[in-house]
């Protein structure tokens, strides 16, 4: 089994990515997917539509507090689905080195190590590295490929370039719209063995410490919430407007499916920036917020009908600090602040 690890900050589209690459190589492939609080629309997201086998982890980040638990669940994959390719996606907010060393201690003559992705969203990689330049530096320092995201804007695709130039400038980039790379790319991505000469190897040289802001107070919290509706789309609009002016909390990112009048729509928001497409009818309706000093009690209010509040938020409060660690079709309304 060869175990691929495409890391990404919250909202880079590590998920698109996947399906993508899954797309283009068609090969047998389960997805280990590492989501943020108890909160599964990412892993929603990879089952609709299609076979794929997608392995849950939803309690710890696989980098530090649920690396037991992720090794177990790799030697299991590994032994009772026996897939030819295991696909990674850790939390937005794991540190690329960790996973990449956690996966080395089970690595055997049947589990190969590829060389790993980091997704970087070209609009929005300078706020999150203030955010957490730790974590986000490890992410670009510890890959062999940095891929840009969402780099349509002017300059974009060039301020990604000086960043990897800055952090890793031994690894693969690829600044231009990478649906449109050959199929002979995506299936090379399955095929790089991870060696000496992998930029993960520096990281120690350039000075981060593997335990580097292990104690940062600016801590991030997750919402998510059950039974959400809401009387028309219009009615969404004027939310996402409101999240991204900071009326509900800091919020880093916010998305989730759900029913607008009996019109099914995806919201995804990062930073100021969000995006609405429609939706197939899903099973259950769900949105996950996740920031600092989260206004609870409102995005309740103004998201879940009051005959369901009571029981609607799937868990209460989920403290995880940065150092504990997209949809496919096309934009029907997009906003940027």
């Amino acid at each position: 089994m060869k175990v691929l690890v495409v890391s990404g900050f919250l909202g880079a589209g590590k998920t698109t990515f996947i399906q993508e690459l899954i797309r283009r190589t068609g090969q047998d492939a389960v997805i280990y997917e590492n989501e943020y609080g108890e909160a599964d629309v990412d892993a929603r997201r990879l089952r609709s539509g299609s076979d794929l086998k997608v392995w849950e982890s939803v309690e710890n980040c696989i980098c530090c507090s649920g690396k037991q638990d992720f090794a177990t669940s790799v030697l299991t994959i590994s032994n009772m689905l026996d897939p030819e390719y295991l696909i990674v996606e850790p939390t937005g907010v794991a540190r690329l080195s960790r996973v990449m060393e956690n996966l080395a201690q089970v690595a055997w003559e049947r589990i190969e190590l590829l060389a790993p992705v980091t997704i970087v969203d070209a609009g929005a990689w300078e706020a999150q590295r203030r955010n957490a330049p730790e974590v986000f530096d490890d992410q670009a320092r510890s890959a062999a490929t940095i891929v840009a995201s969402k780099a349509g804007a002017v300059g974009a695709a060039e301020a990604v370039a000086r960043l990897a130039a800055e952090l890793n400038p031994g690894a693969e980039l690829v600044t231009g719209a990478w649906r449109k790379l050959p199929d002979e790319w995506w299936s090379s991505l399955l095929a790089r063995a991870i060696g000496g000469g992998t930029a993960m190897d520096g990281v120690a040289e350039d000075g981060l410490s593997r335990d580097a802001g292990a104690n940062a107070s600016d801590e991030l919290e997750t919402m998510a919430l059950d039974h959400v509706s809401l009387p028309t789309p219009g009615h969404l609009l004027w939310i996402l407007d409101a999240l991204s002016a900071g009326v509900f909390g800091r919020l880093d990112r916010a998305k989730g499916a759900l029913s607008c009048g009996g019109q099914w729509v995806r919201f995804d928001l990062v930073e100021r920036a969000w995006a609405v497409t429609g939706a197939e009818e899903a099973e259950g309706a769900r949105c996950v917020f996740i920031g600092r000093d989260l206004y609870r009690n409102g995005l309740r209010e103004v998201f879940v009908p009051a005959l369901w509040r009571d029981e609607a938020e799937t868990f209460h409060h989920h403290d995880h600090g940065y150092d504990h660690h997209d949809h496919a079709c096309d934009h029907t309304m997009e906003r940027r602040r």
